[in-house]
């Protein structure tokens, strides 16, 4: 059975004399391996080949990665509208939001995930928003960094942000309103430093 390492040379010849990437993808968790064979275009093969040059990855990897995103976050997230917004101009229109406005905004969204969990097929409960949004968000959207932590009971989530301080208040009561609306009593809160944490039992 051939592997990703195995393959690295067959990469180097093949794929940009022919154009024709054969990989073998393993399931995290399983022992099996699909392999499959795609021919690319020539100037998007230079282009994943260029990027992973930069990361110093295999092309596999960095291909493997893609297909991820696209299949956990661009497919998912895209059964809700969604637009691109440059950081400057988000910062702009933050800056001249009231806080009634921002809080109005940031407590739509258990309606946003509640629509998106009934698209995608999730439980509206705390660990699959955990595994499915907020994990989700944090890997591919640059809205925070997420970690958490669970003991029994216990749940410690912990976000932080470099959007500013405005969106950290944006993002408490974003959280907040989710949370509120699975009847999870939050025990503990805080923002400080633009790191926000929530500290609950769950019942």
């Amino acid at each position: 059975m051939f592997t990703e390492k195995t393959y690295a040379s067959f990469y180097r010849y093949e794929i940009f004399s022919w154009y024709t990437a054969l990989f073998e993808i393993e399931t995290t968790g399983m022992t099996s391996t699909n392999r499959i064979t795609l021919r690319l275009p020539k100037n998007t093969l230079e282009e994943l080949k260029k990027e992973a040059d930069e990361k110093d990855l295999p092309l596999s990897s960095l291909v493997i990665r893609i297909l991820n995103k696209n299949v956990s976050f661009e497919r998912q997230f895209g059964s809700i509208k969604t637009i691109l917004l440059s950081e400057v101009m988000f910062e702009e229109i933050l800056d001249n939001m009231d806080q009634a406005t921002i809080e109005k905004v940031a407590k739509m969204g258990p309606k946003i995930v509640r629509k998106l969990c009934t698209l995608s097929r999730w439980k509206y409960d705390i660990d699959s928003i955990i595994d499915n949004y907020f994990t989700t968000l944090a890997k591919y959207c640059g809205w925070f960094k997420f970690k958490h932590h669970v003991d029994h009971s216990n749940y410690h989530l912990v976000f932080e942000t470099r959007l500013g301080n405005k969106w950290a208040k944006f993002l408490l009561i974003y959280v907040r309103s989710i949370l509120e609306s699975m009847k999870i009593r939050v025990d503990h809160e805080s923002l400080d430093d633009d790191v926000i944490s929530f500290k609950f039992v769950k019942r």
